[in-house]
């Protein structure tokens, strides 16, 4: 062997097994980060007056999956696939924010649209704190600020070591969650975990969780405002059934109790087909006219029964006005891109349900309505406690 073959053949080898080292290193660092919060208490910011919810008077709650910022109307994430009208597949293509303006514009954007809506309790999901997807902006920080006579709690349900895919736009480090405000105190605050897969998807998921604010009532109950965001790409739905069980057990606890439960958040299945409240809507007539096959994401809240899953004494509220999510494979063009609603709420059969309408934001990126600031719009509720 002459010594130029030889010395080739070294330095590939010591690369080779750089790169062994490397790799090897990396699976490594990401097992040793990871931890499962698990169910704790939660930090309240405390600044609402009132002390108590008053039965019978008419309260506002809003619903809202920010997307951390990224979701601007041309944006489209890398993990979501689709189908066009051929039934060809498609895939987004982003991991990161396009820019930090971007954020600012979209954070900005969601907060002034749920501040005109002058809501009483509000849900955010998918808010960061420190992430490299969105350029490290505390989207925390600038809710509570925007709404600094409520009282705030942020819950973390998505923290992960440095994900360096896909390899043209890394996702980065993430620290992110569930942020609930309230204009009337919370007594106490938790966070109780939801399963998540077993596999080597554990490491890059989100640590799914529901948050859990108790606030007095003047009859001397509690009425529980919840923040909830359950498990999307989880193939046929097994995760998110094994959540639902875990959340019907705090739910008839709550019921056996006496107390006011509502529920909001991004539920990640679809909560108008087969649903008993809307009954034109089939696996065949899907709402909004929708034609194109559904992605591989969407499950049915409702079985071909029309039964919900949820514990007796609850009941879900949806509404079919306008979409609450669209998928990100392509950009949003009202009329093509696949929509459909998983946003919603779950209230106790104590609670009476006043109006339920879903928002269509304004003059987003692209000067179109709907879906300005997120893959998302939000959802408001009324109601009142009996």
């Amino acid at each position: 062997m002459n010594k130029i073959l030889k010395r080739v053949l070294i330095i590939a080898g010591c690369v080779i097994g750089a790169v062994v080292v490397g790799a090897g290193g990396y699976v490594l660092y990401v097992v040793l980060s990871y931890n499962r919060i698990g169910n704790v208490k939660l930090d309240i910011d405390y600044h609402a007056t009132k002390a108590k919810a008053v039965v019978g008077e008419t309260y506002k709650a809003l619903s809202y999956n920010i997307g951390f910022g990224a979701y601007s109307q041309d944006y489209t994430f890398f993990m979501d696939t689709g189908y066009d009208e051929n039934g060809k597949e498609t895939c987004g293509h982003y991991s990161t924010a396009r820019s930090k303006e971007e954020v600012e514009f979209n954070t900005s954007g969601a907060i002034k649209t749920v501040a005109d809506n002058a809501p009483d309790f509000v849900m955010f999901q998918e808010v960061d704190t420190k992430s490299t997807r969105s350029y490290k902006i505390n989207q925390d920080s600038k809710i509570q600020e925007a709404f600094s006579s409520f009282d705030h709690v942020h819950c973390v349900n998505f923290h992960t070591a440095f994900l360096p895919y896909p390899l043209y736009d890394m996702h980065g480090s993430v620290n992110a969650g569930l942020t609930t405000l309230s204009n009337i105190k919370i007594q106490n605050a938790d966070r109780k975990e939801y399963t998540v897969p077993t596999g080597l998807s554990k490491f890059f998921d989100l640590d799914r969780c529901f948050a859990v604010q108790e606030i007095s009532v003047d009859n001397g109950k509690s009425l529980f405002i919840v923040n909830s965001h359950m498990s999307a790409y989880d193939e046929g739905g097994k995760v998110r059934t094994k959540q639902i069980e875990e959340l019907n057990a705090f739910l008839k606890e709550k019921h056996d109790s006496g107390d006011y439960v509502v529920i909001g958040g991004d539920w990640n299945h679809d909560l108008l087909t087969n649903n008993p409240e809307f009954p034109q809507y089939t696996k065949e007539n899907k709402p909004f006219g929708e034609k194109k096959k559904n992605p591989d994401w969407v499950n049915y809240y409702f079985d071909d029964k029309h039964k919900s899953p949820l514990t007796e004494g609850y009941s879900v509220v949806a509404s079919d006005n306008v979409p609450t999510c669209r998928n990100n494979d392509i950009e949003w063009i009202p009329g093509k891109t696949y929509t459909c609603v998983v946003d919603g709420f779950i209230v106790s059969d104590n609670v009476t349900v006043v109006s339920h309408q879903n928002i269509q934001t304004k003059q987003g990126k692209k000067g179109l309505d709907g879906f300005a600031f997120a893959d998302h719009d939000p959802t408001m509720l009324e109601f009142k406690l009996n």
